[in-house]
């Protein structure tokens, strides 16, 4: 752990102290709004070359054959609180853009940005639905807002979530709302391994829970709809993968491309889906 046993709380201002590291990365808890987060010397997130990705991470962005399943069940649970078809939509942290383009072929004017060059490069420079770019990079006075801004697997990524959510709202039209899924840092799972629990690895930065979500959340004129725990079809190859490389920092076993065809439901109740609706004045 740094020697300075102190940071501030990014999401109360508050001071934090430390509460362990791992992987050469240290984490902090804010005493005052028990938000978690991390101090890597170097935002991962950006710095990456893609050779440097895991096994697993790519292949959680490459093209799979649950991805249909998967968007179709999303999109349902979407459409319960905004009709999707013939909207302007913004996909925050597209990866490779798969969500976007399953969208659009539903119907939905979709598009999205990616601010890692590296997986820009890779997997959308060639399609104008997408941009390199961040949240602020769209601010401009007069421009189009989106009916609906999606941000799945992204917050946990970023240093501020309260700004986050700020750009997330000056974007977003009056009556938009706004899709959310991150690690629920307050789940059973995640208490019951502490330290060893599998979403604390160096992508992460903030941890959120209900309680902090919905505090980030109300600092930029948003309340909570819904919030739930929602799972996923996985290979088992991509469980086996993402085990060995991101919980124990070990490289995958050869073995596991032999369950690339075996599909498996997957929820450990320890991410939540959030649905955020701007607060009426």
């Amino acid at each position: 752990m740094t020697a300075n046993a102190e940071r501030p709380c990014p999401l109360c201002g508050s001071i934090a102290a430390p509460l362990f590291s791992k992987r050469e990365v240290d984490y902090w808890r804010c005493a005052r709004c028990t938000f978690r987060f991390a101090t890597p010397d170097v935002n991962p997130n950006l710095t990456k070359t893609l050779s440097g990705y895991e096994e697993a991470y790519l292949q959680y962005l490459a093209d799979d054959p649950s991805d249909a399943v998967n968007f179709e069940s999303l999109c349902s649970w979407m459409e319960d609180f905004a009709a999707l078809e013939g909207k302007r939509l913004l996909d925050v942290g597209a990866g490779s853009g798969k969500l976007v383009r399953f969208l659009r072929s539903r119907g939905v004017d979709a598009h999205g940005i990616e601010p890692s060059r590296a997986l820009f490069d890779r997997f959308l420079k060639d399609d104008p639905a997408f941009a390199c770019a961040t949240l602020d990079d769209l601010h401009a006075p007069g421009r189009q807002p989106y009916d609906i801004i999606t941000a799945f697997d992204v917050i946990e990524h970023v240093p501020d979530p309260v700004a986050f959510l700020g750009g997330v709202e000056r974007l977003l039209a009056a009556a938009g709302t706004c899709f959310v899924s991150t690690p629920d840092v307050e789940s059973m799972v995640a208490r019951i391994f502490g330290r060893r629990w599998h979403f604390y690895y160096p992508y992460h930065l903030s941890y959120l829970g209900p309680r902090t979500i919905a505090r980030a959340a109300a600092t930029q004129g948003f309340h909570i709809l819904d919030s739930r725990h929602r799972g996923r079809l996985r290979s088992t190859a991509y469980m086996v993968r993402y085990g060995a490389e991101m919980i124990l920092g070990a490289r995958a076993p050869r073995w596991a491309r032999l369950f690339e065809s075996w599909y498996l439901p997957v929820n450990l109740f320890d991410t939540m889906y959030v649905v955020l609706r701007r607060t009426q004045g």
